[in-house]
């Protein structure tokens, strides 16, 4: 296999989580409309505003992860075309970069749904349990995605060590 067609494969897995994750945003607004047109305790009208929030932003990050990485696959090609070597040196520069903030990450949201269920349990109004579940709620889907995302990035950049390697390999000793 080529390496430009493991480049475009992280992009297509990256197309798909960005579509995974508009998803969740759409699912959630919808479910805020839900809790705004048939709620009718304090604590289902509270709802309304902390998922819109989430599922607005989820939306959002979504869809321009979707188009952003599909506006990135002519680009590599294009890069791959015109200097491969070029090419895999600036995925392995750029992958060594992002892959440095999964842990950041990990460590963040977890911190973030933990403070999301201590304001659930701490602020028992019906605005607070619902910011909590909201933040709860963030949190778990961004490292739910990440997850994935960073086994995948991890992937794709064994790849580029391994074509690195090959084209080492391949060049001539002065």
């Amino acid at each position: 296999m080529e390496f430009i067609e493991h480049a475009v494969a992280w992009c297509r897995g990256e197309i798909f989580e960005g579509r995974m994750l508009a998803l969740f945003g759409a699912v959630v607004v919808g479910l805020a409309v839900v809790f705004w047109r048939f709620g009718t305790t304090p604590s289902a009208r509270a709802m309304v505003v902390p998922l819109l929030v989430v599922g607005a932003l989820a939306l959002a990050v979504g869809i321009s992860m979707n188009f952003s990485n599909q506006a990135r696959i002519p680009s590599y090609e294009a890069a791959y075309a015109e200097n491969a070597a070029a090419f895999v040196q600036s995925e392995r520069e750029r992958t060594e970069a992002f892959i440095k903030w999964y842990p950041i990450t990990m460590v963040s949201f977890s911190v973030i749904t933990i403070i999301g269920l201590a304001v659930f349990l701490w602020k028992p109004t019906p605005l607070g349990r619902a910011i909590g579940l909201a933040t709860v709620l963030l949190g778990l889907a961004v490292l739910f995605l990440d997850h994935f995302s960073e086994e995948r990035a991890d992937g794709y950049h064994t790849q580029i060590i391994q074509e690195l390697e090959g084209r080492g390999a391949e060049q001539p000793s002065p």
